[in-house]
């Protein structure tokens, strides 16, 4: 019927990710820059290619949280009325 093991692909040390916190296999992981990582986290260029890239997505200026104006200025008394957006 088998040798007991209820699934034969989690044999051997299992991990998780740093980054993502995926389980993942040790032998499949990497360390970089002191980090256990995934085959999907890993900077495959260069090392620190992925803060750039977060950067770069943060730099472009669009202002998706941005608060309500009635948030950032409670007290404040306005006529209009408040919208679902």
């Amino acid at each position: 019927m088998g040798d007991g093991l209820r699934h034969t692909n989690l044999t051997g040390p299992w991990h998780y990710c740093s980054r993502c916190d995926e389980k993942t296999k040790i032998s499949d992981m990497e360390w970089q820059r002191g980090l256990l990582l995934c085959p999907s986290c890993v900077d495959k260029k260069l090392l620190g290619d992925r803060e750039v890239a977060i950067a770069y997505v943060l730099e472009d200026g669009a202002e998706e949280l941005a608060p309500v104006e009635k948030l950032q200025l409670p007290y404040e008394y306005t006529e209009t009325e408040d919208f679902i957006t």
